[in-house]
């Protein structure tokens, strides 16, 4: 006959308690963290998607102060105004989707100011590392898109990151030292991208999910830790003799 299994309770040992306690409240404080961090960024992400459907900014009527304002960034946009060939550039190793490529970017004369155009996405072939020849129409152009902040971070292995008309990142500083004028601070990326180009889209993702998956991983570590200190400490059942 099988003897009957009844619980054995072993005495409160202080190491193993207050390694469980730090962990599990760890656990809570982190969790929790994540989670306002997630609340904070989903009302960000409302006010960015509030600004994709607002009115489009007409960029030929914008004064110098508007410009210089930060609240700019996913507006749509339009503006009538002509590209300066001369300061085309193509940004090296960009992504779209699964394919590594350039962006396009031209400078379009508004006015008395001059956008930077992201006029689309060009694959690299593996097969033929050509740089790509876009061309760049002489006629006033009517364009609309999205708008983008022009200066990103990034890190740089070398300060040699321009070699003739490619650029490893786009910094407007840098490009209004080699053009020799003054550019806004914001990007159009194009909705009807150059002949032989993709449209690049620049949608508001502020990553809240991950923030949500790492408030439940932290929480799914308080919770086992809490359940695997109370089986070994109170519940762990073996065999009396």
């Amino acid at each position: 006959m099988t003897p009957p299994l009844v619980p054995v309770y072993k005495p409160l040992r202080w190491l193993p308690t207050l390694a469980a306690f730090v962990v599990v409240v760890a656990g809570l404080v982190l969790g929790n963290w994540q989670l306002n961090r997630a609340a904070e960024k989903y009302a960000l992400q409302r006010t960015l998607e509030a600004r994709v459907a607002m009115n489009p900014l007409n960029l030929n009527t914008l004064t110098e102060a508007e410009i210089r304002t930060e609240d700019f960034k996913y507006r749509r946009a339009k503006a009538s105004g002509h590209y300066l060939p001369e300061g085309q550039i193509l940004i090296d190793n960009r992504s779209l989707g699964d394919e590594i490529g350039y962006y396009v970017l031209t400078p379009l004369k508004v006015n008395n100011k001059i956008w930077m155009v992201n006029r689309g996405f060009f694959k690299k072939n593996s097969l033929n590392a050509r740089v790509p020849e876009v061309s760049v129409p002489p006629e006033i152009e009517q364009v609309d898109g999205g708008l983008t902040l022009g200066k990103t971070r990034f890190f740089e292995l070398s300060k040699d990151t321009v070699q003739g008309n490619i650029w490893q990142n786009f910094k407007p500083e840098a490009y209004s030292k080699e053009m020799g004028y003054e550019i806004a601070p914001w990007i159009l990326n194009l909705n009807q991208p150059a002949p032989g180009l993709k449209a690049v889209v620049d949608q508001p993702d502020l990553g809240i999910d991950t923030h949500r998956g790492y408030a439940f991983q932290w929480f799914a570590l308080a919770f086992t830790t809490t359940c695997l200190y109370l089986y070994f400490t109170f519940i762990k059942k073996s065999v009396v003799k």
